[in-house]
C-alpha cells in the first residue's frame, strides 16, 4: 500500500592569462547583476508559500496536486535553459524540495529522490552566487545555507536511508515519536556542518534520539 505525503518549506603570457581572467570575471559579474529573475518561477515560489500557509491554517489543502504541477513546469524551464539567476536557482530549488515522500511496505521512501538531488545542485549553485555578490540580506532571509544541507539529506535518506548533516527526521512506528533520521557521521565535520547552519553532531545526539543506521 502506497501513501503520499507532502513536505510542509580564476612575460606576455602571464599578462594574457591575467587580462583574460579579468574579462571571464567581468563576465560572470555582469550575468549576475544585469540578468532578470524569471516572474514565472517567482509566482510559482509565491503561491507554493501561500498553499503551504493556507494548509497550515485548515488543514485542507492537497499540497502535492499543486506540489507537481510546479516541479513540472520547473523542469520545463530548466529544459529551456530559464533558470538563470540566483533568486530563480533558489525559488526552483525550493520547489523542488517539496517532492512528496510515501510509505511504502513500511519504509518512508520519494517519489524522486533525485529532485532532492537536483535541488541540492540548484541551491549550492544560488548560494555561490550571493556568496559572490555578496548578498548578505538575502543569504540570510533566504536560509540558503542549511537548505542546501537539508535538499543534500533528503537525497541520501531516500535514496539510501541516511543522511549527511543532521537535518532530517523519520517517525518510528514502535514509540509513536519522531526521531533523527541516522546520520553517517563519516561524511561531513562538525566545522563543515556550522557552514550549513546545522548543529554538531554531539548537540544533535544530546537532543534528539537518532534511528540505528540502515544495513549496507
Amino acid at each position: 500500500m502506497h501513501k503520499i505525503i507532502s513536505f510542509n518549506f580564476l612575460s606576455c603570457g602571464l599578462v594574457s592569462i591575467l587580462i583574460s581572467g579579468c574579462i571571464v570575471k567581468n563576465q560572470k559579474q555582469t550575468i549576475i547583476s544585469v540578468s532578470k529573475d524569471n516572474p514565472i518561477i517567482e509566482a510559482l515560489y509565491e503561491k507554493d508559500i501561500q498553499i503551504r500557509e493556507l494548509d497550515a491554517k485548515t488543514d485542507t489543502v492537497n499540497l502535492e496536486e499543486y506540489d507537481k504541477k510546479h516541479r513540472e513546469q520547473i523542469f520545463q524551464l530548466l529544459a529551456e535553459n530559464k533558470v538563470i539567476t540566483a533568486k530563480d536557482k533558489y525559488r526552483a530549488a525550493l520547489i523542488l524540495q517539496h517532492t512528496a515522500a510515501k510509505f511504502c511496505d513500511g519504509e518512508l521512501t520519494s517519489i524522486s529522490p533525485e529532485n532532492f538531488l537536483l535541488a541540492y545542485k540548484l541551491s549550492s549553485t544560488a548560494l555561490s552566487m550571493f556568496e559572490y555578490v555578496k548578498d548578505s540580506t538575502t543569504l540570510k532571509k533566504g536560509h540558503i545555507q542549511r537548505m542546501v544541507a537539508l535538499n543534500y539529506d533528503r537525497y541520501l535518506l531516500y535514496s539510501y536511508g541516511y543522511q549527511k548533516f543532521g537535518t532530517q527526521f523519520v517517525f518510528d512506528d514502535k514509540t509513536e515519536e519522531m526521531l533523527l533520521a541516522p546520520i553517517d557521521t563519516t561524511l561531513a565535520s562538525d566545522a563543515e556542518r556550522a557552514k550549513y547552519y546545522v548543529e554538531p553532531i554531539h548537540t544533535l545526539l544530546k537532543k534528539h534520539r537518532m534511528k540505528p543506521m540502515p544495513n549496507r
